[in-house]
């Protein structure tokens, strides 16, 4: 009951935060950021062609210049005469279906009902809390140097904290797998660094708050907020990293003995967050502005999940993804099988393997979200890289591989 109660009195704060950021973000003059808007879609679209043509459609690689000149031009569209209407609405410019096209006309402003901008109210666009300050100061330009700055101080302090807490290759598994799938792309891009952010700050602040480690009832709450943030920032990118990270920094640190009962009702708290204070976002969207935004958001997560009128397509999502799952499982299986310590060490950390799969659970949901924006939802699959890599870290007698190459 405290619990709940305690849950309950997080929900309403915190809506109440999000709402007074986003209308304070969206308060902000338009003329305070007009030009550095206007460079910045310039900067996105010459940056992403720059990209293409060097690395041609690496996924890895792949700048987000579609979604980050659909977050541009919601700050450029604002209405700062009506700044809740704005935060609830979130318009920005599509022509031809494409923000990008829409980004490139918008400063003509011609009178058109062609080029009226499209209400995307079914985000939080939390996103513009920090993007619209900062668009007051630089340009894309210094929001990426900013990010590759203080993602890497991140990084470095999760990896020191993280050594001193649970030990050298726990801390080398969990950064070295964060680094390798976020460069080079994820500081460049403005739709794919909330989640790393969210993950980073959340993993820390576990190690460095011993009352999260050492009260359940904390631990329940702070992954209530994780989940609620992920929200209010995320764009649907990789939510997962969001969840997976924090909640295995919290394992390793924690070390409880009902280990798949915490990750389990960890990720509910996580999940009862996330989905309650988006639902909130389409309630108070429809209730400020009366536009259909549980109506948008229920067309929306069909589409995501099982498509429209796309069954071939959808069977092939289906098919690739099942094949990519059983082969990970096989090879998973007949490592750990050959070359374990013992069934008890397996039985022990299994945690960590059910945490690898929350990637596969995750492409499974949203399968054509998945496989549609590929360029961004592969990292998803970081938290699969962490579990297995820790599972094997602790399950696996070493010496027995190099044994094997030193026969042959």
């Amino acid at each position: 009951m405290k619990t709940a109660v305690h849950i309950l009195i997080a929900y309403v704060m915190l809506t109440l935060l999000f709402m007074g950021m986003v209308v304070a973000a969206f308060s902000i003059p338009h003329s305070a950021i007009e030009d550095n808007v206007r460079q910045s879609v310039q900067q996105v679209i010459d940056d992403g062609k720059m990209f293409t043509d060097q690395v041609g459609q690496i996924q890895p690689y792949k700048l987000g210049v579609f979604s980050d000149c659909l977050i541009l031009g919601i700050a450029y569209c604002t209405d700062d005469n009506h700044p809740l209407e704005s935060a609830m609405n979130d318009r920005f410019i599509m022509v031809d279906g494409s923000p990008v096209k829409g980004a490139k006309l918008m400063f003509e402003r011609p009178d058109d009902d062609s080029f009226q901008p499209v209400i995307y109210s079914r985000y939080w666009h939390g996103n513009q809390v920090i993007i619209r300050p900062l668009l007051c100061l630089t340009t894309i330009y210094g929001i990426r140097v900013i990010n590759w700055v203080i993602l890497s101080i991140l990084l470095l302090v999760l990896l020191i904290v993280l050594w001193r807490r649970t030990g050298r290759a726990n801390a080398l598994i969990v950064t070295l797998a964060l680094a390798a799938f976020m460069i080079p792309s994820v500081p460049m891009c403005l739709n794919y660094v909330p989640t790393f952010y969210i993950a980073l700050l959340a993993s820390i602040f576990i190690l460095c708050w011993k009352r999260v480690s050492t009260n359940w009832h904390t631990a329940v709450i702070l992954f209530f907020i994780i989940g609620a943030c992920t929200t209010f920032f995320d764009l649907l990118t990789t939510p997962m990293v969001a969840l997976i990270v924090p909640l295995v920094v919290y394992m390793l640190y924690r070390k409880p003995e009902k280990t798949w009962r915490t990750v389990i009702l960890l990720s509910l708290a996580w999940l009862l967050g996330y989905a309650l204070l988006w639902a909130t976002k389409w309630s108070l969207a429809y209730l400020i502005t009366g536009h259909a935004a549980f109506q948008d958001a229920m067309g929306a997560m069909t589409q995501r999940t099982i498509g429209h009128n796309e069954q071939g397509y959808m069977m092939w999502c289906l098919k690739a993804t099942g094949l990519g799952f059983l082969a990970v499982t096989l090879f998973t299986a007949v490592v750990t099988l050959t070359f374990a310590k013992s069934w008890q060490a397996i039985k022990q950390h299994s945690w960590m393997l059910l945490v690898a799969m929350a990637s596969f659970v995750w492409a499974f949901v949203l399968l054509e979200h998945t496989w549609n924006h590929l360029h961004f939802t592969w990292r998803t699959f970081v938290v699969l890289i962490i579990g297995v890599g820790l599972f094997w870290y602790h399950t696996l007698d070493l010496r027995r591989p190099f044994a094997l190459f030193r026969k042959i």
